[in-house]
């Protein structure tokens, strides 16, 4: 990240010139470097597959100030306020705002394992610092910056009072001693993992993550750790995490447990149905397609293929045009098949369409199936006009944000 010294030269210059340029000038500049020029700059100066490949996405002020202020995060005097993946500070920058705005003094404290993001984080906490309260008291904003790797474990996890932070989303091997995953995993559920391991009972957690973690069937495990280990104050859908990185987040406020608890947790991370409510799951057996059309060899019976390419929804077929050879178990009609790319922001997040054909089908893996347990025709079509719902688009919305709907999201669909 050696590219981003030369915004550092430039917070540099800024505040070298705060005793000589005039204070009303001076202040259009400071406020330019705190808030949403460190993101910009990062954008300008560091590649693009060098941000993806160590995750350096930086929280930007107006979504930092936003998550503050919606999880309604209280700091008093004496407060300590530590970001273990700190980059320029931002998350620092919001809590120092709301703390100060409210006349408490706070210690702010970071980590993070480029040096020239800690640089950029001082000069521009000292920025911020004399925009707050001017040269005359300088002192009164308190805060220390090191070069760090918040997965391993340091004094700030134990003396800090709410650790503040957005950790990186980039994949990553899942480290050998966890017990929810393997293979390659989200780094933002690791370094969720450590810093819940390493902090002290008692203590704040807010965190900003990607939305799998949150809706995505392979992190149950994940959440479950979460549960056994703290109590969920708050979550909060915060939709795309900016202009430019395309992925969903939500915010979570957590406090550690003085001692592990496997009680039923009495928070649901998503909407669920009330328990006597009929869902699709009910009267649908619910999987996705079997076919990996670039992995499984042609060989076998000939039979119509569906896949999500060239299937408009919202109509019964009798027909398709695509053939294919395999030797697995074809799907019996009548069913339904949804789409399984689906967003937030989707006019409709279950694009359905009803399959009435005269022979058994093969179904690629990008498509969900839905057979009726009645065998009926009928039942398709009652469930159709139901998911092309404004209410079952809310529903699902508030469930899942990730990219991909899931069988588990889909069964659960009230009736």
């Amino acid at each position: 990240m050696q590219e981003y010294n030369i915004f550092n030269t430039e917070l540099q210059k800024g505040l070298d010139s705060f005793f000589l340029s005039p204070k009303e000038e001076w202040e259009r500049s400071a406020i330019k470097f705190v808030n949403g020029y460190a993101e910009d700059e990062l954008r300008r100066l560091v590649d693009l597959d060098k941000r993806k490949q160590s995750g350096a996405f930086f929280t930007n002020s107006d979504l930092a100030n936003h998550v503050l202020k919606k999880l309604n995060v209280e700091f008093k005097d004496g407060d300590t306020i530590y970001d273990p993946c700190v980059g320029a500070a931002n998350l620092l920058i919001s809590a120092a705002s709301i703390a100060t705005a409210n006349g408490h003094n706070i210690i702010l404290q970071g980590t993070d394992i480029h040096p020239e993001f800690c640089e950029a984080a001082e000069l521009r906490l000292s920025i911020q610092n004399l925009l707050l309260f001017g040269g005359e008291t300088r002192e009164k904003l308190k805060f220390s910056i090191k070069v760090g790797d918040a997965l391993e474990n340091n004094i700030n996890y134990l003396t800090a009072s709410h650790i503040i932070t957005n950790p990186p989303f980039n994949p990553m091997p899942a480290p050998s001693d966890i017990k929810w995953s393997s293979g390659k995993v989200s780094a933002a559920a690791v370094f969720m993992d450590r810093i819940i391991s390493y902090a002290s009972a008692g203590k704040a957690i807010i965190a900003i993550l990607p939305d799998v973690l949150r809706s995505g069937t392979r992190y149950d495990k994940w959440r479950k750790m979460v549960e056994l280990h703290c109590d969920i104050k708050k979550i909060q859908l915060l939709g795309q995490f900016d202009k430019y990185a395309d992925i969903d987040v939500f915010a979570i406020e957590l406090c550690k447990r003085p001692v592990a608890s496997p009680a039923e947790p009495s928070f649901h991370w998503v909407g669920a149905s009330a328990s006597n409510a009929s869902t699709v799951g009910d009267q649908f057996i619910v999987r996705v397609g079997q076919v990996v059309d670039n992995r499984d060899p042609r060989a076998g019976t000939s039979r119509p293929f569906l896949t999500s390419k060239g299937m408009k929804g919202w109509e019964k077929l009798n027909n398709w045009p695509y053939r294919r050879l395999h030797c697995g178990n074809p799907v019996e009609c009548p069913f339904i098949v949804i789409k399984r790319t689906s967003r937030m922001g989707d006019s409709n997040r279950a694009i359905a369409t009803i399959i009435d054909m005269d022979e058994p089908v093969f179904i690629d893996n990008h498509l969900i199936v839905l057979k009726p347990k009645s065998g009926k025709l009928s039942t398709c079509v009652k469930l159709v006009k139901k998911l092309k719902s404004k209410q079952v688009d809310n529903w699902i919305n508030e469930r899942i944000r990730c990219r991909h709907l899931t069988v588990k999201v889909v069964s659960q669909i009230p009736l």
